[in-house]
């Protein structure tokens, strides 16, 4: 797996969650890592293992299945600190708010292809925890960079962004590369997005490289919000 973008003294790589295109992203730094939104991926296990990684802090943007399904698995593999709002939270323990139990009904108007592929694979209710939570707004230094992780409601109500550096930035299923914000499903809100979300992507500098929920990477500019 080849490095996807580097700052500094950190790498950042991407894996997809099986059977739908999700990604989960892996910042690391001097043997330690950010793990956003994980999910169960043997070739992310192998790369922290060979840089040496022991401790792992994870972050998801949300709480929807394919954003949280690796929590568990990293925690029986690497000493974890899970850091969510306070919503998100709440809603990663509860397999109904988290989607798991109905996932396979979220794509029953999907293509054919991702109808198939999701039927089989055997998704279990699922719920984690988190070790730390926070409300509207976190900030921390992690290896001598400055991590901001602020509420984004609107796709879910744990909905959250992760801005490093004010040059890259996690938005989960806030912003993808064209597509629209999607807000109908349970705790979706299209006025918490446009009253809250919305004014804060807008905020940020052009220049920021955006890492989406799902698809591809890119620049603030090249997105229409």
């Amino acid at each position: 797996m080849r490095c996807l973008f580097q700052i500094a003294d950190c790498d950042l790589y991407n894996f997809p969650f099986s059977p739908i295109d999700s990604r989960m992203y892996l910042v690391v730094s001097n043997n330690q890592a950010l793990v956003i939104d994980p999910c169960v991926n043997e070739e992310a296990l192998y790369i922290l293992r060979d840089k040496g990684v022991s401790e792992v802090l994870v972050l998801p943007t949300h709480e929807h299945y394919d954003h949280i399904s690796g929590i568990n698995w990293l925690r029986s593999n690497f000493k974890c600190n899970v850091i969510a709002s306070e919503q998100c939270s709440k809603n990663m323990m509860d397999p109904k708010r988290n989607g798991s139990v109905h996932f396979k009904t979220l794509f029953l108007f999907a293509e054919d292809e991702i109808k198939a592929k999701i039927s089989a694979v055997n998704i279990q209710p699922y719920s984690c925890v988190t070790d730390e939570v926070f409300n509207e707004y976190r900030c921390f230094t992690w290896q001598g960079h400055k991590v901001e992780i602020r509420e984004s409601p609107g796709h879910s109500k744990g909905s959250v962004c992760i801005l490093i550096d004010k040059k890259i930035i996690f938005t989960g299923d806030s912003l993808i590369k064209g597509r629209p914000t999607i807000t109908r499903l349970p705790g979706g809100s299209k006025k918490e997005f446009f009253e809250i979300t919305l004014p804060f992507l807008r905020s940020v500098p052009e220049s920021v490289m955006v890492f989406p929920g799902h698809g591809e990477s890119g620049y603030m500019h090249e997105l229409c919000i």
